[in-house]
């Protein structure tokens, strides 16, 4: 058997058959309408007659009613009124003739011994049943002619989509004269969605590696953020910080549940310091490297960074955003200074050495000469000349020796101090000097430190404050506070006071500005500071009292 191949249709015989197909099932669409209609109104007719038929019934039993009545003698009256009410009629009469016009349909006469009856029936059943089915053929008359003006105006937009892809598909393979123009369609729509299966799978493989890659390279990304000591920033092109690191965080003292991705520099750490300068870098496209600064963190703490910024840059040169790593130089700066100060002393220390070692011989010379003329006779008053020469010779070599216990080299042997323990006991030796004026220790702590150097500074501190209050003639108050988170020691008095810009001057030595002060009781107190690992300073307000703080850290101390 030979096959026949199937008819090649022409695009003028697909568009041909479409319409066909949509003209005979808008005809169909149209006999059903007709039929419909038919019914109705064979239905209509059928109770339209039946309707009737009752009302003839019904006129036909009255007229039989009435003439029994009459025949029986019986009042016709009454008989019509009953008549009327049991079957529902309308109207209900006698009348001698019949009417001269005829009336409509509901209207019936018969006639009787008594006269001719006159009976009207109620029709808006009938009326309205017509209503309805004028009303339906109406409608099914408008919706017959909108549904094939529709399809006269629908049938190009249904028949253009097809044509379309019939001409999309033969852009993709042409078509084999011997194939149907629908199984053309068919078949080439299958191979279209195959090969999008195909792209879809492929490039789902290639987002899965992307992913893959992008996943390592995040976790690779968080651990050199993790991992990094100094803070990083990444501010993007648009100037708002995307990431900042938890050193960053740590440094700038900023909880780790604050959201600071969005938010510019300025917004995401504060009007600083810090925010200006790599605000400023930003503007400027430029690098800053280790570019100090003094800034405040978000607890109000003063600190010291080093920041160094790297602006981003595209293959096109386009500018991506900014890098900036910044680190805390604030102990740096701290421990840089102490030993700054540690060297100045250990200068002045060895400067004062040879000074008061040379003052020593000629001061043991200049005694020795005194008391040996204290020794022969004389008169009184070169004897009282010589005792008060000697007077001032001992007096100077208490200087002295106290510039060379200045000048030693201290090395602290460190033990664990109870600073409450220790500062009341030193409050217990000065008490007969303060005169009875109260002195008030409150708050714990605890460091490692030379509890006999400490004692000797706390002490010095405290003897300063009670020869200000002296001097100052009021009614004497020391308080002394202690603090454990850093370890520290603050002294506040009401005496003269200091003027702050004169404070650092008094850590110099032979500043005293009592009578009879030498100018070594702070500066040693200073050096047994800084040897213990803290720092000391001084406030005050002129006629209002001093506050000296000695604040130590938790790293070990140095040695001089």
């Amino acid at each position: 058997m030979v096959s026949r191949a199937a008819p090649a249709l022409t695009r003028i015989g697909f568009r041909r058959d479409v319409r066909l197909f949509l003209l005979v099932l808008g005809g169909l669409f149209a006999v059903l309408i007709i039929a419909l209609l038919l019914a109705v109104e064979s239905a209509y007719n059928d109770a339209h007659q039946t309707r009737v038929q009752q009302w003839n019934r019904v006129a036909d039993q009255a007229a039989e009613d009435v003439t029994q009545a009459k025949e029986r003698g019986l009042p016709v009256d009454s008989v019509v009124t009953a008549i009327q009410a049991r079957y529902g009629i309308e109207s209900l009469r006698l009348a001698p003739e019949p009417p001269p016009v005829a009336g409509s349909e509901a209207t019936l006469t018969r006639r009787t011994p008594a006269g001719v009856l006159v009976l009207t029936f109620d029709d808006s059943p009938l009326v309205v049943l017509r209503r309805k089915m004028l009303a339906t053929t109406a409608i099914s008359l408008a919706g017959a002619a909108g549904g094939i003006i529709l399809l006269l105006l629908y049938i190009p937009k249904i028949i253009r989509p097809l044509e379309e892809m019939l001409d999309q598909a033969r852009t993709m393979e042409a078509r084999d004269p011997d194939v149907a123009e629908d199984e053309y369609l068919i078949e080439t729509f299958r191979k279209s969605i195959e090969t999008l299966k195909l792209q879809r799978e492929e490039l789902q493989r290639l987002h899965d590696e992307q992913k893959t890659r992008a996943d390592e390279f995040e976790r690779v990304t968080a651990a050199l953020t993790r991992s990094l000591t100094s803070g990083l920033m990444a501010i993007d092109a648009a100037g708002v910080v995307r990431e900042i690191n938890q050193a960053g965080r740590d440094i700038l003292r900023v909880a780790q549940d604050e959201p600071l991705a969005g938010r510019g520099p300025a917004e995401a750490i504060g009007e600083t310091e810090l925010a200006t300068i790599l605000q400023q870098s930003f503007d400027a496209r430029t690098a800053l490297v280790r570019r100090q600064v003094e800034t405040r963190t978000a607890g109000g703490d003063e600190i010291i960074v080093g920041v160094t910024t790297v602006p981003l840059l595209g293959d096109d040169n386009s500018f991506l955003g900014m890098l900036a790593l910044f680190t805390d130089l604030t102990d740096i700066r701290r421990l840089e200074t102490r030993v700054r100060d540690l060297q100045s002393l250990a200068d002045v220390g060895e400067l004062s050495a040879g000074i008061a070692h040379e003052f020593r011989n000629s001061l043991s010379t200049i005694l020795g000469y005194l008391r040996l003329a204290q020794r022969q006779s004389s008169p009184d008053d070169v004897r009282a000349k010589i005792h008060s020469a000697e007077t001032e010779a001992v007096a100077l070599g208490a200087a002295v020796d106290s510039l060379l216990n200045f000048a030693r080299p201290m090395k602290p042997d460190l033990q664990h101090v109870d600073l409450h323990e220790l500062v009341c006991e030193v409050v217990a030796r000065l008490e007969p000097h303060a005169n009875g004026f109260d002195i008030d220790v409150r708050g714990n702590g605890r460091l490692e430190a030379d509890p006999a150097l400490l004692s000797r500074a706390v002490e010095n501190v405290i003897r300063n404050a009670i020869d200000a209050i002296h001097a100052g003639g009021r009614a004497g108050k020391i308080g002394i506070a202690l603090a454990n988170d850093p370890p520290s020691i603050a002294i506040t008095d009401n005496g003269i006071g200091i003027d702050s810009e004169a404070a650092s001057r008094l850590f110099l030595p032979f500043q005293s500005r009592k009578p009879h002060g030498l100018g070594l009781g702070l500066p040693l107190a200073r050096k047994i500071v800084l040897l213990s690992g803290g720092d000391i300073r001084v406030n005050g307000v002129p006629g209002e009292g001093t506050t000296v703080t000695m604040e130590f850290s938790e790293s070990a101390p140095a040695t001089a």
